[in-house]
């Protein structure tokens, strides 16, 4: 290899692995919070605490779970700053799983509950859950909220309780059969 091309080679990298980056993706830099994060925004911690008022008026309580959670997401929800938390139930340890997504606005975070509903309503997410399971989604400002529950893989008979309370939390978000 001649020094010209050692010399170019070194010149042009930079551009060619930048072009491998955020070039790539049409300018848009992908979200670096596609997991739960460790030090919530104002937005999540706000709605989380409503989402603690609101288990608590019923009973529960929220607790951060002790292994990771990641349920089916549509596009716009994989993409998004989220917590997770979960209800501890005695008979059912191994569920109560709920996720608060992040959006920049109550637009989006409207936009990202329709696509999530369309998802878990047509064959591509509902083939990721069990048959019967319920589905809660709901939207808080530019929040939205996204549980679920199997009544034939739940062991705890608190369970159905949780989907109860979480339906006066926020508007909810139809999900079509």
């Amino acid at each position: 290899m001649t020094r010209l091309g050692v010399l170019l080679g070194i010149v042009l990298l930079p551009g060619v692995l930048a072009g491998c980056g955020i070039a790539a993706n049409g300018g848009v830099q992908p979200s670096a919070a596609i997991t739960p994060q460790v030090s919530l925004s104002t937005t999540l911690q706000v709605c989380r605490n409503g989402l603690v008022a609101t288990l608590g008026a019923a009973g529960f309580s929220l607790v951060q779970p002790s292994s990771a959670v990641r349920p089916a997401e549509s596009p716009l929800l994989t993409g998004a700053p989220r917590t997770v938390g979960q209800v501890l139930l005695p008979g059912d340890p191994d569920h109560g799983f709920i996720v608060l997504y992040e959006f920049p606005d109550p637009a989006s975070a409207y936009a990202a509950g329709q696509q999530q509903a369309a998802y878990l309503g047509g064959g591509e997410g509902r083939v990721q859950f069990v048959p019967d399971t319920k589905f809660t989604l709901r939207q808080d400002g530019s929040c939205v909220l996204f549980y679920n529950w199997s009544p034939s893989a739940s062991t705890d008979p608190r369970s159905p309780a949780i989907e109860t309370a979480l339906d006066t939390f926020g508007v909810g978000i139809p999900i079509p059969r």
